[in-house]
């Protein structure tokens, strides 16, 4: 009986904590930046050319610097389910300054970063293409080994660093050239002549094959989507909710966290901003971007 009245009034207090709160009991945090990375690069050259490969391949140095500073500045890494779940106003312990720190694509260059995020007690997430890791493609200028393979993505989750989320399928983050659609070279938002049916089932298609493939690889449960989605290209914000509007709504039918970038214009359909380190940007722009207020859960 004493044992019973205890959980009765454990579970009443608990009703009466705010949703979602710091480690010290507080305030959920108002604000939780979140950066995302592609390729990191022991070359030391800058580009400010966004056609070069190199654009996207963060210097390991700048790197480096960019997670001492999060470490010196009293920043935690978080995980999806924190993230998602602070997003939501669900109840989560969140340390006092949480960041999430995301990887796009799986290239084998990120394998540079484990030992940084060893140094720091950070984790990351690796927002994986089924398509890159099965070998289908090169690199930008089809470069064999760009991307890491399933093993290798499975061996980096078993340090312990790495949390994998999904990102694309078989061909979702594909360049296609199609002489039906000349002026649209992605695979999600693009139709190709197609009609309303056979585009979306090719898409779900895609999608479905790519999240099958990551449940098998990680051995995740049969109807894991993940907490989180990156969008490849973009592909639900801007001018491709114009273009082809479903895709938004589908995304964000299937994820309760969907990321963009650059094209990112307000909280809808489950968008959310990312901050994307690219080779020019320094730290002193990084610093300055932890207070951007896209990064503002309202």
């Amino acid at each position: 009986m004493c044992s019973r009245l205890v959980s009765l009034l454990v579970a009443a207090a608990s009703r009466l904590l705010p949703a979602s709160c710091g480690e010290d009991g507080g305030d959920p945090p108002p604000r939780i930046p979140v950066i995302v990375y592609h390729g990191l690069t022991t070359d030391s050259e800058v580009t400010t050319d966004q056609q070069d490969s190199r654009f996207f391949e963060v210097r390991l140095s700048a790197f480096e610097a960019q997670m001492a500073h999060l470490h010196e500045a009293g920043f935690h890494t978080i995980t999806p389910s924190q993230y998602r779940k602070w997003v939501d106003d669900l109840a989560v312990s969140l340390p006092d300054k949480p960041v999430l720190v995301t990887f796009d694509d799986g290239q084998t260059s990120t394998q540079l970063a484990t030992s940084v995020l060893e140094r720091y007690d950070f984790k990351a997430v690796m927002y994986v293409v089924s398509g890159f890791a099965d070998g289908s493609f090169g690199g930008p200028h089809g470069e064999p080994g760009w991307y890491l393979t399933w093993e290798q993505l499975v061996e980096m989750r078993s340090t312990g660093r790495w949390i994998m989320q999904f990102h694309a399928g078989p061909r979702g983050h594909a360049y296609v050239n199609d002489p039906a659609d000349p002026t649209c070279h992605r695979y999600y938002p693009c139709r190709f002549g197609e009609d309303d049916a056979t585009y979306r089932a090719r898409v779900k298609g895609d999608v479905a094959q790519g999240l099958g493939a990551t449940r098998t690889a990680f051995g995740l449960p049969e109807g894991w989507h993940g907490s989180t989605f990156a969008v490849p290209w973009d592909d639900t914000a801007g001018p491709m909710t114009t273009t082809e509007p479903w895709l938004a709504a589908y995304f964000a039918s299937l994820f309760p966290v969907v990321f963009v970038q650059e094209s990112y214009s307000g909280e809808a359909d489950n968008q959310r901003y990312r901050f994307e380190v690219h080779n020019p940007i320094e730290l002193d722009e990084f610093r300055a971007e932890l207070d951007n207020q896209r990064f503002d859960r309202e």
